[in-house]
């Protein structure tokens, strides 16, 4: 256990002899603004110096400071800190003053309490007159006992957290002392020192618990008989055991500390202190005990206090099924709920979507009349929202006669999380023109907003406003940051967001591996992740599904496996969505076996929708199309509700495989199982039609929509516009789509491609003029192979990897071979006005037949050869391949940006359907 004295009170440095003067003081500020005063050393005081007589059973009388020295003077030295508060004890040397035999502890009116002095920050140290002075001018204030304060339900607040962080101002100063002094004070000081720091927690509550602590002074309670068992104590020492209390860091001190106060009687007899232990016990995770603490306490269950303790730590420690159960038991005692309830009963009925009980609770709000209270208002609007009923939350903010900060961010969460992006931009334009300014807590939500809409321009306001106001200083806000700018594709920014962070947790390095991740990064997220690992921080099923995305989107085998075995060995727990993702990491990387074994490895009681739309969605990923909807029955006959995503994993199975009638059957089921078509679906649906051919029926389906199309609901007609030749059509896709989508590449290039397979090179020129006048530039090409413990990448043209000038030869020598078995370069790939010759050198480094050309020189024959692209693989490498694997007799696998191609024996698996 941490001493009871933080360490840097004991940070004096020793010049000349500092800590042998008769008094020194040092001075402190917490966080919370408030200021105190830590005095430490000896000397010899009278009663009259400090300002006010401190009784004596034995009559010492002195007149004020010109008898610090007399010999009747009570040896007085300050041996603890408090915020506002003295603590004064007698030495050993007090039996040996004159005229006196014995000194009765109790009659000693301590502790003193007294405002910390008003000096300031340049102030000397406080000598032994200067000490007397300050004193005596605080003595004139008044001072006030447990019996003259009125604790109330807040009282937890006032005492500073544990870790609360202390800054403190040291001071030295050298008085001249007689050598006994000196000696005396020296002794004492390293009797002080010495022993805090390695005392139980018992030992400090028994010290706590008594006068002075000296071992040759005889120990008297500080709360006599008669006060231990009332409520009257002093205040300073109900704080001294909330801080003591604050100061656990484990279950075992905690418990000990518990003991101690059963065995005194206090605890049973202030609800305060048992509120704290309830605390403490919640905080480590005993809800047993902490029920058990609440049982125990008869006496305070008349009034809501110790209920709404209890609420609260079943709440905050997410047992929200006990909270409810707890708060129904308080009504059925007849005790009434207050504005401290609310909040939490409601915070529980969010957390699990319990929108009836919720909406009883709400009742009870009404009739009690704290429904107009801002935390219990701030608490409906977020349970409103978490049940997905963001309107209903709208209309109880929209009444509120007053919002603070509160109520206006929990509005702002509500659309935030409702994915409603621009509503929830919207309201935080409106708390700003009413005067409110937006805090951390409310840039959380601001900069997720931001992520949602992947606006870039808005994010660095968003970074600005976080940067100027010192919000950054907040790991979580910069986290945001972080995964704000990753959602919205600005890696760098993410990067030096993060590079900046002077403190980093596993949220920030997992911030920084996501933002990689997303945006097809997946070498720099591995790098980092070695970095993480170097940096002592320990990686969470968090970092492992981060990576597991990564090794998907890079299509490494090798790396998948290489992953699941550290976290295996890590013993990090693979729960069920972490299990899932493997599983499509699998499937992804090609080894389909390996995720079917993995989903038949999951008990079937235990399979989610989600294991089976990974699985569905695995097996239409590779053409699978009927083996797709086989599951799909089979998932219907395990009672599985089917949702929005199983339905998008069929139609796109159902697309790859040219299932027409099969896919109109699944779009016409949704109906069934209450999904509501979303635009993704229409998606699927026009990508399904089109390349089948039926472009019209693709356009009226567009046009029929009850929902806006999107953009990719009209680049899914433009691509199949492309495929089949329809430049009419194109246009009128690219026209709407360009409204849409005004800063996406992509879709200006497949234009310019449908305009140069019609030869309309004047079209490709404006286009491509307007590209590089709005700054946009044509996604690069990039292909990975693996080959042994490596993955190698190659762009198209690429002349960066080392075995280039290798593979330009062998590509060379693979279009001859392939031309003597038939092999006829398709040149309407190349979307450039040259000459034949050049196009098709241009085909022949493509980034995907550089990759495979690789293969075919480094993988051994009987393994197959497998290729990752990041776009649509295009018609001259698909025909290519195809002669390559009936050339050299190897099987290709090629993933691109839509599914994957398996090529064999002169064959590919889509049927020349993709």
């Amino acid at each position: 256990m941490a001493s009871l004295l933080p360490d840097n009170f004991f940070a004096f440095q020793r010049v000349g002899h500092p800590m042998h003067v008769k008094v020194a003081r040092r001075r402190f500020w917490s966080k919370t603004g408030s200021s105190g005063w830590v005095y430490c050393g000896s000397h010899n005081f009278s009663t009259a110096a400090w300002g006010r007589p401190i009784s004596s059973s034995v009559g010492i009388k002195a007149s004020g400071p010109d008898k610090a020295n007399s010999s009747n003077a009570l040896r007085l030295h300050v041996c603890n800190y408090e915020l506002g508060i003295i603590f004064v004890f007698p030495p050993t040397e007090t039996n040996r003053i004159a005229n006196q035999s014995t000194t009765k502890l109790d009659d000693i009116a301590l502790p003193f309490v007294v405002p910390a002095p008003k000096y300031g920050p340049r102030d000397q140290p406080a000598t032994a007159q200067a000490m007397r002075e300050a004193l005596a001018e605080l003595s004139k204030q008044e001072t006030k006992s447990l019996a003259e304060v009125t604790i109330s339900e807040n009282m937890m607040e006032e005492v500073p957290d544990e870790d609360e962080e202390v800054v403190s101002e040291a001071t030295n100063y050298v008085v001249e002392e007689k050598e006994e002094d000196r000696s005396y004070a020296e002794r004492l000081w390293i009797q002080e020192t010495s022993s805090w720091h390695y005392l139980s927690p018992t030992e400090i509550m028994r010290r706590l618990c008594c006068r002075h602590y000296h071992s040759n002074i005889s120990r008297q309670p500080l709360l006599n008989s008669s006060s231990l068992h009332s409520s009257d104590y002093p205040l300073s020492s109900f704080r001294d055991l909330c801080r003591l209390l604050n100061s656990c860091n484990g279950l075992a001190s905690l418990k000990q500390i518990h003991s101690s106060l059963t065995a005194s009687g206090i605890i049973y007899r202030n609800s305060h202190l048992s509120a704290q232990i309830i605390f403490k016990y919640a905080k480590f995770g005993d809800r047993n005990s902490a029920r058990s603490v609440f049982d125990d306490t008869h006496g305070h269950k008349s009034n809501s206090f110790l209920w709404n303790v209890m609420i609260r730590s079943y709440a905050n420690g997410g047992h929200h099924v006990e909270t409810l159960e707890l708060y129904s038991l308080m009504r059925k005692t007849g005790i009434s709920p207050n504005n401290y309830t609310f909040p939490f009963v409601l915070k529980a009925c969010a957390s699990k979507s319990l929108i009836l009980e919720g909406k009883i609770v709400h009742g009870d709000a009404i009739r009690t009349g704290f429904d107009l209270d801002l935390y219990v208002e701030a608490a409906l609007v977020d349970m409103y929202s978490k049940c997905g009923q963001t309107d209903e939350g709208f209309k109880i903010f929209d009444k509120m006669p007053e919002r603070d900060l509160v109520c206006w961010t929990a509005m702002i969460t509500a659309y935030e999380q409702a994915e409603q992006p621009n509503k929830a931009l919207m309201l935080l334009r409106q708390m700003q023109l009413a005067g409110v300014l937006a805090d951390e807590v409310t840039i959380l939500t601001v900069a997720s907003s931001v992520g949602q809409l992947g606006d870039t321009m808005r994010a660095k306001v968003v970074h600005a406003y976080a940067l100027c106001n010192g919000f950054l200083e907040d790991v979580s806000v910069g986290n945001a940051i972080i995964a704000m700018y990753g959602k919205c594709g600005n890696v760098n920014e993410a990067l030096m967001v993060f590079d900046l962070m002077e403190e980093r947790d596993g949220i920030s390095w997992n911030s920084m591996l996501s933002c990689y991740s997303q945006n097809g990064q997946a070498s720099e997220a591995f790098s980092l992740f070695e970095e993480m690992l170097n940096s002592g921080c320990k990686p969470n099923p968090v970092t492992v599904l981060i990576m597991v995305s990564a090794c998907a989107y890079l299509g490494s085998k090798h790396l998948g496996r290489k992953l699941h075995n550290f976290a295996i060995d890590r013993k990090i727990k693979i729960d069920a969505t972490l299990h899932n993702a493997l599983m499509d990491m699998y499937a992804k990387c090609g080894d389909l076996d390996t995720a079917t074994i993995m989903f038949n490895e999951i008990h079937p009681l235990e399979r989610n929708a989600t294991s089976w739309n990974v699985l569905i969605s695995g097996f239409g990923m590779h053409g699978y199309g009927r083996e797709a909807m086989n599951l799909f029955s089979q998932m219907e006959r395990a009672g599985i509700e089917p949702n929005h995503i199983t339905f998008t994993s069929l139609l796109s199975a159902c697309s790859h495989a040219g299932l027409i009638d099969e896919g109109r059957k699944c779009f016409g089921a949704m109906k069934k199982y209450s999904v509501t078509p979303q635009a993704k679906h229409y998606t699927c649906m026009v990508d399904m039609l089109g390349r089948a051919g039926l472009l019209n029926e693709a356009f009226d389906m567009i046009q029929q929509m009850p929902i806006p199309p999107t953009d990719s609901v009209w680049g899914a007609l433009l691509l199949a516009c492309k495929i089949h030749g329809d430049t009419e059509l194109g246009e009128t896709a690219a026209k709407s789509l360009f409204q849409l989508e005004r800063e996406h590449a992509g879709y200006y290039v497949l234009m310019s491609n449908i305009y140069a397979a019609s030869n309309r090179w004047q079209e490709v020129g404006k286009l491509r003029q307007h590209m590089k006048d709005k700054g946009l530039k044509k996604p690069s090409a990039f292909s990975v192979i693996e080959f042994g413990k490596e993955v190698h990448g190659f762009h198209t043209a690429d002349r960066v990897n080392p075995y280039w000038q290798e593979v330009y030869r062998k590509v060379e020598s693979l279009a001859i071979e392939m031309k003597m078995v038939g092999y006829v370069p398709d040149l309407s790939c190349v979307m450039h006005d040259v000459e034949e010759e050049d196009k098709e050198h241009i085909l022949n480094l493509h980034s995907e037949k550089l990759a495979v050309a690789f293969g075919i020189m480094k993988i051994d024959p009987e393994i197959a050869i497998q290729v990752t692209k990041n776009l649509r693989i295009c018609n001259d490498c698909h025909s290519a391949f195809k002669f390559v694997s009936y050339v050299y007799r190897r099987k290709v696998v090629v993933r691109d940006a839509n599914r994957f191609h398996h090529f064999q024996d002169g064959t590919c698996s889509c049927n020349d359907y993709w």
